[in-house]
């Protein structure tokens, strides 16, 4: 009985609360499991930039596809399936995309740059799946995504072609000065932002 009164309480230790708050996994984020889950035929039969750009738009993303200036934010106005393009960058700021999704990240061979900002549904458990990318990517801002913490950070520390980093409004984070370091002595041609 004292055990159960005793559960909901925070525990502080040496001042540190060390209890977070979890997620609230609603409705809406299983609606969002099923937009972010991955067609191996459809990437198969549409190429993998195309079947990436379906998911990312559909979950409220928008694309830059290569040689292309402006990004693509309506899956309405996706070019017709037999024109290949190829995505060069990645907005998914206020998006559904989920882990789930991002094995769609596979094949794309030119993202050089993602933005995620304020990705409701981002967990620790998507960052290290940009791994699929780390050999184009060279810029990545991830901000204000409440879930992401100290395991996520440290997840980034693969992408070594990474010019820029930008990390910002992650409140989880426990020790930025050490993830900091251990950032810049892994990606020592890197620029990183840590706000």
């Amino acid at each position: 009985m004292a055990l159960q009164i005793l559960s909901g309480l925070p525990v502080t230790i040496n001042g540190i609360n060390h209890c977070r708050k979890i997620p609230n996994r609603g409705f809406f984020y299983w609606l969002t499991i099923i937009f972010n889950r991955v067609d191996q035929e459809r990437i198969q039969s549409l190429g993998p930039d195309r079947a990436c750009a379906e998911w990312l738009l559909k979950n409220g993303a928008s694309v830059k596809w290569k040689n292309v200036s402006t990004y693509l934010k309506d899956y309405n106005s996706l070019p017709p399936e037999r024109n290949q393009y190829y995505i060069q960058a990645v907005d998914a700021t206020n998006s559904g995309i989920t882990h789930v999704g991002f094995p769609h990240f596979v094949g794309c061979r030119y993202i050089d740059e993602i933005k995620l900002v304020h990705c409701v549904y981002l967990y620790n458990t998507a960052l290290p799946l940009l791994s699929a990318v780390k050999d184009t990517l060279t810029t990545l801002e991830i901000r204000d995504c409440k879930s992401i913490t100290d395991q996520g950070v440290r997840s980034l520390k693969n992408l070594k072609n990474l010019k820029t980093l930008k990390l910002a409004g992650l409140p989880y984070l426990e020790d930025k000065a050490s993830l900091r370091k251990e950032l810049a002595e892994a990606l020592p041609d890197c620029t990183i932002e840590f706000k």
